[in-house]
């Protein structure tokens, strides 16, 4: 999404803000991360599975065997490379602002970090003995979360801009499942995860405000989370 697509009226005397502020602060996160990575010496495009694992990577017999739960979060802030994290904060911030604005900042994080967990655990369930990262399964929670949105609002938000970012998103995550079959490494199961949590957990966080909603562009671009076999 390139543009504002909800806006709120401020309380009196609120501060005025970066009305992008979580989705500034999540790429930078993750841009922080990689960036640790690449200056401990790990490499810039090609970071080999034991790399991602030893920096907090989902991997079944440790995240599991282990008990390191903590790597369910962790390795939705690390990527394989230049090219996955670049896909997946460039998707970051076209959905990021729509979020921000139609749920708030807190419920931004929640439903971001719930996705993530969520698109985590399907993972590791499903490819326990490869080693699973990438931001996608939070990202496709922010895009369950539209679909949660539209769903709620139908009654009151206008009919054909309802359809339109409905069938954006709806294009956003067919190109994804298409992308993600031919892709080797793309792990479709944590972005199913993260898509059904979003979906879910958005549908329970929608404000109970009513919003001006203009029609958003929404990206067709491949968000990525990869799996590797060690």
């Amino acid at each position: 999404m390139n543009h504002t697509a909800i806006s709120y009226p401020l309380p009196p005397g609120s501060r005025t803000t970066s009305p992008n502020a979580i989705t500034y602060g999540l790429i930078a996160a993750n841009v922080l991360v990689f960036a640790a990575m690449v200056a401990s010496g790990i490499s810039f495009t090609q970071p080999t599975p034991l790399d991602i694992a030893n920096w907090g990577g989902d991997f079944g017999p440790l995240t599991v065997g282990a008990h390191q739960y903590w790597r369910l979060l962790t390795s939705c802030f690390i990527h394989f490379g230049i090219i996955h994290i670049g896909f997946n904060m460039y998707v970051l911030y076209q959905i990021g602002p729509f979020i921000e604005r139609a749920f708030g900042r807190a419920r931004y994080l929640l439903i971001y970090f719930f996705a993530g967990l969520g698109g985590s655990i399907v993972s590791v369930w499903v490819h326990p003995m490869a080693v699973g990262a990438g931001a996608s399964g939070a990202i496709f929670g922010l895009y369950g979360a539209v679909f949660g949105f539209l769903l709620i609002n139908r009654r009151t938000l206008n009919p054909a801009v309802t359809k339109s970012i409905a069938k954006s998103a709806g294009i956003f995550v067919l190109y994804n499942v298409v992308y993600g079959t031919i892709s080797r490494t793309t792990d479709l199961s944590a972005h199913f995860g993260g898509l059904v949590t979003g979906f879910l957990v958005g549908m329970l966080l929608i404000r109970p405000r009513a919003v001006t909603l203009v029609e958003p562009s929404l990206t067709s671009q491949p968000s990525q989370s990869n799996v590797y076999k060690p």
